[in-house]
C-alpha cells in the first residue's frame, strides 16, 4: 500500500489560484468517488481550507501515479499553478505537522485539527476512505489534539479572526472602543471575531440568515440583523468582517457604491472570497493573505511538538506495518500448525490425543503474544522472510 499527496497552499500559490481549487463538500465527494474508481486506488480524502487544498490517495499501483493530475482531471478545473507533491513517509510527516499547527499560515492555530477531522468524516461517510487513510487521519487528529492541550506554540490565541481584529487595532492606534463593525457570517470564525470585538468595546452587528428577535445564536452583547438588510448597517459602519461559506459575493462593488457612508476597512476571511475584488477600488480591503499577522514561536514548545510528531508517526508506522503483514502472519500460523502436525515435533500422535483445532488455536495465540511484544520489528518484508523459512524447514 502506497500513499500520495498533492496540494496547493498559501506559501506556493496565490489567493486567486487557491480560490480555483476551493471545493464545497458536494464537490469533494464527487471528486473523491471518481478518484476511487480509478484502477488500483483504495482511498481518497480531500482537505479544502482557506490556506490549502490537498488530496490524499492510498493505492496499490506499481505504475507512476500523479495525484495532482488526478485532482485536476476529476475536478474539471483548468489550473496552471504549482503543486506540492509528496509520497509515503513524506505524506505521513506532512499530515502530522499539519495537524499540529506547524504548516498553518498562523503557526499553532487549532482550527486545522477540526478541518482534518471533518475531511475524514465527510469522505468516510461517503465510502471514499480505506483503513490506511482512516488510521492516518485519526492518528493525525490525535497528534493535533495532544499538541493543543500540552503545548503553546505561540504567545497569543491564534486564528484568522484574531489576526483580523489585531489588524483593525493596528490601523486604529490600538483603540477600537466606540467603533462599529458589521460581521457577515455567524460561523466559528465570525463568533471568534464577535467575542474579540465586544471585549474591545466595539458595537457589533452580526448577519443572520434566519433572524428572529430574541432567538439567535450570537455572542452576548452583539446585535443580530437580517442578512438581506446588511447594507443598511454597513452604511455608516467603521469596519466590515466577512467570514462565510457563501458561493456568491456577500459584498459587491455596485451595492457598496450605492451607500452614502462607506466603511473605512473591509476584511475578507473567506475562500472563495466573499468580497468582490473591485471593491478595493472604493474601500480599503484586506484578505486572509494580507493580515500581516505574525506569532512568536516558543522554541521549547516547538521541540516538544516535534517529539510529539515523532511519537505519533511511529505509532502509525507500527500499525501500518502490522496491518500490511496480516496476510503473511496468517500464513506463518498456518504453516507452523502444518509442520507440528505433519512432523510430530513434540512426539505425540495428534490424531488420537490432540485435535488439529487445539493446535491451531495454540499456535494462533502464541504467535500473537510473540508479535505483540515486538511490534516495532514487524514489517511485511520480515514476515515474508519468516514464512519462507518455516516453509523451507518444514518442507511444506
Amino acid at each position: 500500500m502506497k500513499l500520495l499527496m498533492a496540494g496547493i497552499n498559501y506559501n506556493l500559490n496565490s489567493l486567486s489560484q487557491r480560490e480555483k481549487l476551493s471545493f464545497t463538500p458536494e464537490k469533494i465527494i464527487k471528486i473523491c468517488k471518481n478518484v476511487c474508481n480509478e484502477k488500483n486506488i483504495s482511498g481518497c480524502i480531500i482537505i479544502s481550507t482557506c490556506d490549502r487544498t490537498e488530496i490524499y490517495i492510498s493505492h496499490y499501483s506499481n505504475e507512476h501515479l500523479n495525484p495532482a493530475e488526478l485532482l485536476i482531471k476529476h475536478s474539471g478545473i483548468d489550473f496552471d499553478g504549482s503543486f506540492d507533491i509528496k509520497s509515503d513517509m513524506s505524506v505521513v510527516y506532512h499530515i502530522m505537522q499539519l495537524a499540529c499547527g506547524l504548516k498553518s499560515q498562523i503557526i499553532g492555530e487549532g482550527q486545522i485539527v477540526g478541518q482534518i477531522n471533518s475531511a475524514l468524516k465527510l469522505c468516510g461517510e461517503n465510502n471514499c476512505t480505506d483503513p490506511i487513510l482512516n488510521t492516518l487521519f485519526r492518528t493525525a487528529v490525535s497528534a493535533g489534539k495532544y499538541t493543543l492541550s500540552h503545548t503553546k506554540l505561540s504567545n497569543v490565541p491564534v486564528s484568522s479572526a484574531y489576526g483580523a481584529v489585531e489588524l483593525l487595532e493596528n490601523l486604529n492606534k490600538k483603540n477600537l472602543s466606540g467603533k462599529t463593525c458589521v460581521i457577515i457570517g455567524n460561523g466559528k470564525m465570525g463568533q471568534i471575531a464577535q467575542s474579540l470585538l465586544i471585549k474591545k468595546n466595539c458595537k457589533v452587528f452580526v448577519t443572520l440568515r434566519d433572524y428572529k428577535h430574541g432567538n439567535n445564536d450570537i455572542i452576548k452583547g452583539c446585535n443580530g440583523i437580517k442578512y438581506k438588510e446588511r447594507y443598511n448597517f454597513i452604511d455608516g459602519a467603521d469596519f466590515v468582517i466577512s467570514a462565510t461559506k457563501s458561493p456568491h459575493y456577500t459584498i459587491t462593488y455596485d451595492k457598496l457604491s450605492a451607500i452614502k457612508k462607506k466603511p473605512r476597512i473591509i476584511i475578507d476571511l473567506s475562500l472563495p472570497r466573499d468580497v468582490e475584488p473591485s471593491v478595493s477600488e472604493i474601500c480599503s480591503c484586506y484578505n486572509i493573505d494580507e493580515l500581516g499577522f505574525e506569532t512568536k514561536i516558543n522554541p521549547n514548545d516547538l521541540k516538544t511538538v516535534q517529539s510529539i510528531i515523532e511519537k505519533f508517526v511511529k505509532d502509525f508506522i507500527q500499525w501500518k506495518n502490522y496491518k500490511l503483514s496480516l496476510q503473511n502472519i496468517a500464513s506463518i500460523k498456518n504453516n507452523i500448525t502444518k509442520r507440528i502436525v505433519r512432523n510430530d515435533i513434540i512426539g505425540l500422535n495428534f490424531n488420537e490425543k490432540i485435535s488439529n483445532d487445539i493446535i491451531s488455536k495454540t499456535v494462533d495465540k502464541t504467535v500473537n503474544i510473540l508479535l505483540g511484544g515486538m511490534k516495532e520489528c514487524v514489517s511485511p518484508n520480515i514476515m515474508e522472510k519468516c514464512d519462507k523459512k518455516i516453509k523451507e524447514r518444514g518442507r511444506l
